[in-house]
């Protein structure tokens, strides 16, 4: 059963979600809240496998909650909600730790597909969101480029472990895939991990490329 937890303060969305998601023999409504606040104050204590959380939220941004739970909850994965799914916002989410990126235009059962492809620990972006991230500007042939070591660092990065779990996953120190990371960044021409992640997507180089 994936236990999902709303956050939205807007009570007409919120409720129209939990109603949805009752009738989804895979899915359970752990929490329900309208700020910020009550969701972090429960949220930082309790193992959920995914929450939705809308950008704009009254008392605080729900970027900045997100990661402020991300801190105390490193295996929290979300998906933020959000009228706007301009590259700017959606890159921002991906930063601070968002697995799904939904738009507010996007249907209902979109929502359903999104949780579960999220709770299974893939990434899931809607359709105007994924399109405003294709202004990468490397192309898939520049992966033939990364040697055999940096293709696997590259493949957990985009996943969206940190350098200590990839290195724990590889049995690597480190400090060796900070210097992995560095020369894959460099013969993508990207800057950081959410520039990598954006260049996995475009690509279809993670499971989510169907959205």
């Amino acid at each position: 059963m994936i236990s999902v937890s709303l956050v939205d303060d807007h009570i007409m969305v919120r409720s129209g979600f939990a109603q949805l998601l009752s009738c989804e023999p895979d899915i359970e409504v752990h929490s329900e809240f309208d700020n910020a606040r009550d969701a972090y104050r429960v949220l930082s204590v309790s193992n959920i496998d995914v929450a939705v959380i809308d950008i704009s939220m009254p008392d605080e941004s729900g970027l900045v909650l997100l990661e402020k739970l991300r801190r105390k909850q490193p295996e929290l994965k979300a998906i933020m909600l959000s009228i706007y799914d301009s590259a700017s916002f959606v890159s921002k989410a991906i930063e601070v730790g968002a697995y799904g990126y939904l738009s507010k235009k996007c249907g209902p059962q979109e929502l359903v597909t999104a949780i579960r492809k999220v709770a299974s620990g893939d990434r899931y972006l809607c359709t105007d969101a994924l399109v405003n991230l294709s202004n990468a500007s490397s192309s898939p042939s520049a992966l033939k480029e990364l040697t055999k070591r940096e293709r696997e660092v590259f493949d957990h990065l985009i996943q969206g472990l940190d350098v200590k779990e990839v290195g724990n996953k590889l049995s690597i120190s480190h400090k060796t895939i900070h210097v992995h990371r560095a020369n894959i960044l460099s013969k993508l021409n990207l800057s950081n991990n959410v520039d990598l992640i954006r260049f996995a997507l475009q690509h279809k180089l993670l499971s989510d490329e169907t959205v």
